[in-house]
């Protein structure tokens, strides 16, 4: 009987370290929709494109005449374009307070995260991914997306707008 014990107590405590352990790297492949700039719906699984943070859906910047400008509309706008028709890649080892998988996502070759902060329509976050900095600098040198308009942060603007 105590060989029985002993596997028992062995087998208690591994699943209890699985259920502790980080979770393996995931790869989330199909069709997507687009939710925002930065997230993407693949079948069940929310992938949130990790490394960068585009302007919410319902973000307002400013033109050059002061006017409002629907940024967080062409944010989603942007990726809907990069993804076309494609399927996208999605791999992460990692998930957000909300559950969604953070991520890098690729239509074909291209790297959709860093090509939002590119064309200028998410700011890198360089304490998550710091080879999207370099990205930064280029759009921003360019005016390009919304380094031409007046914008706030998107993460102080969920600040601002809980």
């Amino acid at each position: 009987m105590r060989p029985v014990r002993v596997f028992v107590a062995v087998f208690v405590l591994a699943a209890g370290i699985l259920s502790v352990a980080p979770p393996a790297s995931a790869e989330v492949k199909g069709r997507p929709r687009v939710l925002s700039g930065d997230m993407l719906q693949i079948g069940r699984e929310t992938v949130r494109l990790y490394g960068i943070d585009a302007p919410e859906q319902d973000q307002y910047c400013e033109n050059e005449y002061g006017r409002p400008f629907e940024c967080g509309i062409q944010a989603l706008d942007a990726l809907t374009e990069l993804v076309g028709r494609r399927t996208v890649t999605c791999v992460g080892d990692r998930r957000n307070d909300e559950g969604h998988l953070l991520a890098v996502c690729y239509a074909g070759d291209m790297n959709l995260n860093s090509r939002m902060v590119r064309t200028g329509w998410a700011v890198a976050r360089a304490d998550e991914q710091p080879d999207f900095a370099s990205m930064e600098r280029l759009a921003r040198g360019e005016r390009a997306g919304i380094w031409s308009l007046k914008f706030v942060d998107p993460a102080e603007w969920r600040k601002q707008n809980p």
